[in-house]
């Protein structure tokens, strides 16, 4: 069958500035298995026409290929199946223009989503009217199988796992899929369908993190995580269970990527790569006895509590320039108690410090804002941060939390009464506050976060802690005027 898949248009704050863009890889993944047995097509409608900004409110611009060009692109091609992924909340409406545009062509193109957006919400993302299937959580096998039903004529969708549908006006989902036990099992993902070109271009012209100056893409090596993060949306799509790529597959992948598109950096986009140590190593040791030349970061972050010192100098000796790791908070109830993280900031310290001793940057992730939390409790995660700094880290990242569907956080503060008027899927892209407690309010976790993101050495850390505690104060000492 003919089958296109897309990457739907982005919704993007204003104040993240020029957009910067990426390879949709878990979408070629999926393109991977479905061109085995059929003609297929990659759309990436933010890549394709990234210079193409829509002002959509004060807060927010919609980026990418306009609905028109959509159009056009979809009939000549003529798919008979559309997939659209959604990997996050706050793209939904784009995607909904999308699958809305595609039947205006024509009715009879099936139309199927997949993503962390609608495998939270799979009864609310049929509801739209211009969706036919859902694939909920990991998509290439429920895809796979639902196209071969497609393509004998057979209407057995309920034998498919994994699938929600409208059937007799009522909405039905079957069986969740298992997960895929062996990564190896799947393709290396569809790059040849992506404008790879693009990418290089898009990089140059907006450096992204300011040290992507080579050719450059993304990988992934496992999926899955056993924590259980109030706010993490990893597990919606991948699951509880981690599973991690072979060290020969993935050195595979990195020599193809090296032969075919002349790849000198990469940025492993995993939650958890470091999670099986001696997987980790192996990978190390592969790439040092290959004697492959490639850069390579760990933007995602990996756990502080995997690391040590032998790996980590197995990491610089294999290319590795930075990582990050995430205590979230510098409290450790917050992050026992409230994030539910199950790690030990001691382990942060002493990551922090091995990185330092064997000469890698190290850059820390920290989410304020969340139910239980305090202004206290955040002073307390600045001064952590401070700590940090000394001890050898080199750049700090604060956000705040967002109550995404299908994750603990957004239960709570829905149950609580804590989201804030007018919560929705457009308001998750704008990088505003959307939950307010009886210890902050909106506002106060705007400054908070400014404050915090500006552990730099040109503000002193009397300076912060004096700004939190006089929050009317923020602008003119982040203006240093005072």
């Amino acid at each position: 069958m003919r089958v296109c898949l897309i990457n739907p248009p982005r919704i993007q704050p204003k104040v993240w500035g020029k957009p910067s863009v990426f390879p949709p890889i878990p979408l070629a993944y999926v393109a991977a298995v479905l061109e085995e047995e059929n003609e297929v097509i990659i759309i990436d409608a933010p890549t394709e026409g990234r210079k193409n900004l829509q002002e959509m409110n004060n807060a927010t611009y919609r980026v990418g290929l306009s609905n028109k060009q959509i159009e056009k692109r979809i009939k000549q091609w003529t798919p008979e199946i559309v997939i659209i992924e959604i990997p996050f909340s706050g793209w939904a409406g784009t995607a909904f223009e999308v699958s809305s545009t595609i039947k205006q062509i024509d009715n009879n193109i099936i139309n199927i989503l997949y993503g962390q957006h609608p495998s939270a919400r799979p009864k609310a993302c049929l509801e739209q009217g211009s969706i036919d299937f859902i694939a909920i959580g990991e998509a290439e096998n429920t895809i796979r199988e639902l196209i071969k039903y497609l393509n004998i004529g057979s209407s057995e969708f309920e034998k498919v796992k994994g699938l929600a549908f409208i059937k007799n006006n009522d909405i039905i989902i079957t069986s969740p899929r298992p997960i895929i036990k062996d990564l190896d099992s799947l393709p290396l993902p569809a790059r040849h369908l992506l404008p790879m070109d693009e990418y290089a271009i898009a990089v140059k012209e907006t450096p992204l993190r300011g040290v992507i100056k080579k050719p450059w893409t993304i990988m992934i090596t496992s999926r899955g995580c056993p924590f259980k993060c109030v706010f993490c949306t990893h597990h919606i799509v991948w699951g509880r269970r981690w599973r991690g790529r072979s060290p020969q597959n993935v050195i595979y992948e990195i020599e193809n990527l090296i032969e075919n598109y002349g790849i000198k950096q990469i940025d492993f986009l995993d939650d958890n790569m470091t999670l099986d140590r001696e997987r980790m190593e192996s990978i190390c040791d592969l790439i040092i006895k290959k004697r492959i030349h490639v850069e390579w970061f760990t933007p995602s972050g990996v756990r502080a509590d995997t690391l040590d010192e032998n790996l980590l100098r197995k990491m610089k000796k294999a290319g590795c320039k930075k990582i990050r790791v995430a205590p979230e908070s510098g409290v450790q109830k917050i992050v026992d108690k409230i994030i539910k993280k199950n790690l030990d900031l001691k382990s942060v310290e002493n990551a922090v410090r091995l990185c330092k001793k064997v000469g890698l940057r190290v850059g820390c992730f920290f989410v304020i804002g969340l139910i239980g939390e305090t202004k206290d409790d955040i002073k307390e995660t600045i001064n952590f941060a401070y700590k940090l700094k000394q001890l050898g880290a080199d750049s700090f990242i604060f956000s705040i939390a967002s109550p995404i569907y299908g994750t603990e956080l957004y239960k709570q503060a829905k149950n609580e009464g804590y989201l804030k008027s007018g919560f929705c899927e457009e308001s998750l892209a704008s990088a505003e506050p959307l939950i307010e407690t009886p210890e902050f309010s909106s506002e106060d976790l705007v400054h908070l976060c400014e404050i915090a993101n500006s552990v730099n050495p040109t503000f002193t850390r009397d300076k912060i802690i004096r700004a939190i505690m006089n929050p009317a104060k923020t602008i003119k000492i982040l203006l240093g005027k005072t």
